[in-house]
């Protein structure tokens, strides 16, 4: 009989990032523990939910977590562009659901979960991480750990992976009832109305929707919950009036802002999600890529295992196959993060306008980050007079000429 206490991984948070490296992990007959500092799987709830279809589908998400979304509206102070898809190519998910349903698919695979079970530190042996102290439950000890409490990173700043995140969004949502408003037709607001960031409108099913704000820090200067506030004070969104609504839930969330970590490995962890800044940027994205990286780092650990190898070297063919992925993906949302957060209202205008004559085909590529497509590719070539020089550079050196 193992000890109860002695563990193959220990993953510290149970997010999309952990709880799909607990799946991996686990179904290669690891075993595996994942601790969740809040009291329950899924809630509170920290993301707005926006994904895409096929995305998700390669990633083995069922349907019934997925909201499909028809229409698509940006709109800035003067300017306004929309695009409408007769199969829907986008999606607001069921935040809660899913990550129930995850935790629920570890553990039928035999991961034990421990909710209410905040990670405090890594214990050390020889300078190396070999177990977690755990809140309320002691110690716990595995030749191998994940790092997935996303801001914090607790263990990633333990091993002086990355230090305090600096730069990041922080966003306030409601939930709300809101029968007027179209439920497979989401928003996007630029400008003033959320400096250093955007507003949203993401219907999710049975006449809710979610809407929320946004905003970069240190750059931005004022709580989203306020400018939050003063959005609904209008009395309407993108033309639909806000007679009939009620808030259910209040959401809070944060995330990086920043590069990935250039390491995201070392002798005994691997960090996933927000912990080692893998998201895109250009829009906050990160459930799809928690959900494909948290994979890789669980059937990494598997093969740590087979080898009995838990050393930096071995280790680092985790980053080797996120980067090979995603690696141009996040640095290019990075280096547009930046730009558009020096946008002014005027810029905006011009910056929607000209996404208002892209064909349809073209934007879910866009805001992927999926240019290396033929289509996207002349369409940005076309266009290359009216993008910022900084830009621009970056697209070719980076993208273009390795297409």
């Amino acid at each position: 009989m193992p000890k109860p206490n002695v563990y193959d991984l220990l993953i510290a948070g149970a997010g999309p990032a952990g709880l799909s490296a607990a799946i991996a992990a686990a179904k290669a007959g690891l075993r595996v523990a994942v601790f969740e500092r809040s009291k329950e799987i899924g809630y509170p709830v920290h993301t707005s939910g926006g994904s895409w279809i096929t995305e998700l589908r390669r990633l083995g998400v069922p349907e019934r977590f997925m909201h499909p979304i028809r229409t698509g509206k940006f709109l800035a102070p003067a300017a306004t562009a929309s695009f409408s898809y007769e199969t829907p190519v986008s999606c607001i998910l069921d935040v809660r659901g899913l990550y129930q349903y995850l935790a629920g698919q570890a553990a039928a695979v035999g991961a034990d979960i421990f909710p209410s079970a905040g990670v405090e530190y890594a214990v050390l042996q020889d300078h190396q991480p070999c177990g977690l102290k755990v809140r309320n439950h002691g110690e716990f000890f595995a030749p191998l750990l994940i790092d997935a409490t996303g801001v914090a990173g607790v263990l990633a700043q333990q091993m002086n992976l990355r230090g305090p995140i600096t730069r990041y969004g922080r966003g306030a949502e409601y939930d709300f009832y809101w029968p007027e408003w179209p439920g497979d037709t989401i928003a996007l607001l630029f400008g003033s109305l959320a400096p250093k960031g955007y507003a949203w409108v993401f219907p999710h099913g049975e006449a809710r929707a979610r809407i929320g704000i946004g905003v970069l820090y240190p750059e931005a200067s004022t709580e989203p919950r306020k400018l939050l506030h003063a959005l609904l004070a209008r009395g309407e969104i993108a033309g639909c009036p806000l007679i009939r609504r009620a808030a259910l839930e209040f959401h809070l969330g944060t995330i990086p802002a920043v590069p990935p970590l250039q390491k995201t490995s070392a002798a005994g962890l691997m960090v996933v999600g927000d912990a080692g800044g893998l998201i895109s940027t250009l829009l906050g994205e990160g459930i799809r890529f928690a959900l494909d990286i948290g994979r890789m780092a669980g059937e990494v650990a598997a093969e740590a295992h087979q080898v009995g190898r838990f050393d930096a070297e071995f280790l680092t063919r985790y980053d080797e196959r996120w980067r090979e992925r995603y690696g141009r993906l996040f640095a290019w949302g990075w280096a547009i993060n930046q730009r558009l957060a020096e946008y002014d209202d005027n810029a905006w205008n011009e910056k929607i306008a000209l996404l208002s004559q892209f064909p349809v085909e073209a934007i879910p590529a866009l805001l992927q980050g999926d240019w290396s497509t033929p289509l996207l590719l002349a369409l940005l070539w076309h266009h290359r007079r009216r993008l910022s020089r900084t830009m621009w550079r970056y697209f070719y050196k980076n993208m273009w000429k390795k297409s």
